[in-house]
């Protein structure tokens, strides 16, 4: 049945991108679509037992296809994004009968109704206790969002809340992470998204990992975001997971443009040190570093309709460096406004790759190959060896921006999980713990 209506199902979809009438029966018909077929189909990278095969014909992967591009365009109409272009959706490039984890994670990306948050990873390790941290406690900024950005009426009246995610074992004597959050500096915040990946960041070291509310746009622009890591760094040193202690050694990681803000916080340290305390390693993942968008993946690696395994399915504009501007002169104020700022400003930390790269610890990079960002990793890695700084990139075949985040394979039931980003995080994990025996064995 889906074989043969696999045209119908094309036509439908154009249909709706161009209408948005029955779109809420739509999105509840094909959500439906796709639980059925996935409790049918459990992990969905698997083909169904032979005798299921006999009598359906091995349609399964049509069926999800389908389902998912209806999905896809109901849930254009209503966010008012478009969540890729209509007439050229294809099947995975890797096999039409059976698309692998990696395909399989792409689609439910790109039909996603949550722009990607549905298919975040969800699981907290066991391991791991979280203790919230507000301004009263640290001192820190306490903000609000303003009232076109609120989601969370209560949460996002009441910023500035920091976590502590402490793996059993822990102490103050255990080295710290401090860990800036993604978002394009104008998104999330240490307690909606992000605790799956900070609670699996400390349980994979056994390090505590802090990780800090800072300040957003548009609400605030630069340099408010770098003052609050700044704020968040001296705290850390004077304050561990089991309250007032100095701390032995002080690791920082990122993601994204938090990857961005790791980044520039160290080479900020290395200008404006903290007494009796310095960073002690960085790994930052998917790093925003050019906010001059000037790399060359900005137009190579963005997202095209049967384009390969190098195509990033969470940037799906023609042009991702224009469509990035509007954000960045939230960040540091349009051109010819007063106070503000040019991203190749050598002062200007927050876009770091333009900075001064010398003298920095160890520092690992973690990137995908199929990522629109992947010249902001590449190109600050260049730079900094050629400052005499101790970098290492890795580059991960066909994955996308942030891809380490979405380990359980994108959200569906039984999903097999994202080798490519579990392997990401054991990297990430390794380099960490490395440092941490250097450290040990110096004193």
């Amino acid at each position: 049945l889906a074989q043969g209506c696999w045209p119908l199902l094309c036509s439908v979809r154009h249909y709706l991108s161009l209408s948005s009438s029955v779109v809420s029966c739509t999105i509840r018909l094909v959500n439906f679509t796709l639980k059925t077929a996935l409790r049918i189909f459990p992990g969905q990278d698997r083909l169904p037992p032979r005798s299921i095969q006999a009598t359906i014909q091995r349609p399964t992967p049509r069926l999800l296809w389908a389902a998912l591009l209806l999905r896809s365009a109901a849930a254009s109409h209503c966010s008012g994004r478009p969540r890729s272009p209509v007439q050229s959706w294809k099947m995975p490039t890797s096999g039409l009968e059976k698309p692998d984890a990696i395909d399989l994670c792409i689609a439910k990306l790109l039909a996603s109704a949550s722009d990607t948050q549905d298919e975040l990873d969800q699981t907290i390790p066991n391991n791991v206790k979280i203790k919230e941290m507000p301004p009263s406690e640290t001192g820190f900024v306490a903000w609000s969002r303003q009232e076109d950005m609120i989601i969370d009426e209560v949460a996002d009246k009441n910023r500035g809340i920091a976590d502590w995610v402490i793996p059993e074992g822990a102490t103050n004597v255990t080295p710290r992470i401090l860990y800036c959050h993604g978002g394009g500096y104008e998104f999330y915040s240490p307690q909606d998204v992000y605790r799956p990946t900070t609670s699996k960041l400390a349980a994979s070291t056994g390090m505590p990992v802090f990780a800090f509310d800072y300040r957003l746009i548009p609400e605030f622009r630069h340099p408010a975001q770098l003052d609050d890591a700044v704020a968040a760094f001296k705290f850390i040193a004077k304050n561990g997971p089991e309250g007032p202690g100095d701390a032995r050694a002080i690791f920082i990681a990122g993601d994204s443009a938090g990857g961005g803000l790791a980044l520039a916080l160290t080479v900020y340290l290395r200008d404006h040190p903290v007494e009796g305390a310095k960073v002690a390693g960085v790994c930052a993942a998917s790093p925003e570093t050019d906010l001059a968008c000037e790399g060359e993946s900005y137009l190579t690696r963005r997202w095209k309709e049967g384009g390969g395994h190098q195509c990033d399915p969470m940037f799906r504009d023609e042009d991702p460096a224009a469509s990035s501007l509007p954000q960045i002169h939230k960040l540091l104020g349009a051109p010819g406004d007063e106070g503000s700022i040019h991203p190749k400003d050598p002062k200007c930390y927050i876009s770091v790759k333009h900075t001064e790269l010398h003298d920095l610890p160890p520092i690992l990079i973690i990137v995908g190959d199929a990522e629109v960002m992947l010249s902001d990793s590449v190109d600050f890695g260049e730079r900094a060896k050629e400052a005499g700084s101790d970098v290492k990139v890795s580059v991960y075949h066909r994955m996308w921006h942030t891809f380490m985040q979405f380990s359980e394979g994108c959200g569906a039931p039984d999903a097999a999980p994202l080798q490519p980003a579990l392997d990401a995080q054991k990297e990430q994990a390794d380099f960490f713990k490395g440092l941490q025996d250097k450290l040990l064995k110096k004193s």
